[in-house]
C-alpha cells in the first residue's frame, strides 16, 4: 500500500507548483521566452518528471540570480565576473542534461544542452585563426575549458563578454592543457544568456514530450 504522508506530500506539491505559474512565466519573460503552455503541460505529466523539472528550475533560477548579482558588480567596479558567470552556467548545463536523463562525460553533456542553439552560436563564441592547433574547438569546447581553468586553478581574470552590442567582438583567452589559446566573443553577457534560456527551454520540451501528449513514455 502506498505510504499515505508520501501521497499527500506529493499533492501539496503539485498543488504549490501550479501555484508558480505566474512567477515562472515571469522569469522567463525576461529572455523574451513564452513558457505559459509548455508549464501547463508539466503539470500534466507524472509527478516524478515534474519534480525533476521544478526542481531544476528552482537550480537555474538560482544561479541567474548570483550571475545577476555579479553582473550588477561589475558594472559598479572594476571586477572581472565573467568567468565566475560562466562557470556558474556551464556547471548548471551540465547539471540540467544530466538531470533530463541524458549520460556522459561533463563535456558531452553540456554539448547536448547546448544542442537546441548550436547553429546559432558556433560562429558567436570561436577559437581564433591565430592559434596554430585548437582552431576547431567549438563554443561549447571553449565554455567548458574556460570553466575547468576556474575549477581547477581559480582563474577568472579577463573578460569574456562584449560590454556594448555594437563593439563587433571581444578576444577572449583560455587554457588547453598547459597551453593560451585565443578566441572570439561577439556577444554580451545578456545576449549569451537568452541563447542559454532558450536551450533550456528546449530540453525541457524535450524530457517532457511537450508537443507529443499522444505519445507514451515508456516507464
Amino acid at each position: 500500500m502506498r505510504d499515505e504522508s508520501k501521497t499527500k506530500w506529493e499533492q501539496t506539491q503539485m498543488v504549490n507548483w501550479k501555484k508558480d505559474e505566474d512567477k515562472i512565466a515571469s522569469f522567463f519573460e525576461r529572455f523574451n521566452l513564452d513558457v505559459r503552455d509548455l508549464y501547463k503541460h508539466l503539470m500534466s505529466i507524472n509527478y516524478d518528471r515534474i519534480q525533476i523539472v521544478c526542481y531544476l528550475l528552482s537550480k537555474i533560477n538560482k544561479a541567474i540570480r548570483v550571475c545577476d548579482f555579479l553582473d550588477e558588480l561589475e558594472k559598479n567596479n572594476p571586477e572581472d565576473v565573467d568567468v565566475i558567470k560562466i562557470y556558474i552556467l556551464v556547471s548548471h548545463a551540465e547539471i540540467s542534461s544530466r538531470s533530463l536523463g541524458k549520460k556522459g562525460k561533463a563535456i558531452e553533456l553540456i554539448k547536448e544542452f547546448f544542442n537546441p542553439v548550436a547553429s546559432s552560436l558556433k560562429h558567436k563564441i570561436r577559437s581564433s585563426l591565430v592559434n596554430k592547433k585548437g582552431s576547431n574547438l567549438s563554443f561549447a569546447d571553449i565554455l567548458y575549458k574556460i570553466r575547468c581553468e576556474y575549477t581547477h586553478e581559480g582563474n577568472y581574470t579577463g573578460s569574456i563578454f562584449k560590454i556594448k552590442e555594437d563593439e563587433r567582438f571581444l578576444w577572449i583567452r583560455f587554457k588547453s592543457g598547459d597551453k593560451y589559446l585565443y578566441g572570439e566573443c561577439h556577444l554580451t553577457y545578456k545576449e549569451f544568456v537568452k541563447f542559454y534560456m532558450e536551450a533550456l527551454i528546449e530540453n525541457i520540451k524535450e524530457f517532457s514530450n511537450y508537443g507529443k501528449q499522444n505519445k507514451q513514455y515508456k516507464e
